[in-house]
């Protein structure tokens, strides 16, 4: 008998664990965990970091920043795009420093 209690207490915690994995994302961000609702039930994204997210990971995710936008955290897309393009942005302007400083020493 107590097997089968047992065997049943982890059922349930394995179904009440599909049931979260089907029908929330939960969301690692600089400000700390977000928990939202899927805006379908699916075993993607259950688990993601976007810390460190740029445009090309928002596109591959569109699920998941539906359901951050839906849920009131767009500042979470809003703020890991836009850092990405600032970054894009510094890192094209030292390419351009030192591209620059490049062609002034070979013309020395």
């Amino acid at each position: 008998m107590r097997y089968i209690v047992i065997f049943g207490i982890g059922a349930t915690i394995g179904a009440v664990a599909m049931f979260a994995a089907f029908e929330y994302h939960v969301v690692q961000s600089s400000d700390g965990l977000v928990v939202v609702p899927k805006t379908q039930a699916a075993l993607n994204d259950v688990i993601v970091d976007v810390r460190e997210w740029t445009v090309t990971d928002w596109n591959s995710h569109p699920n998941l920043a539906m359901a951050l936008i839906e849920n009131g955290h767009a500042d979470l897309v809003r703020q890991s795009v836009s850092n990405g393009l600032l970054h894009n942005l510094f890192q094209r302007i030292e390419n351009r420093a030192s591209s620059d400083t490049d062609l002034e020493s070979q013309q020395l």
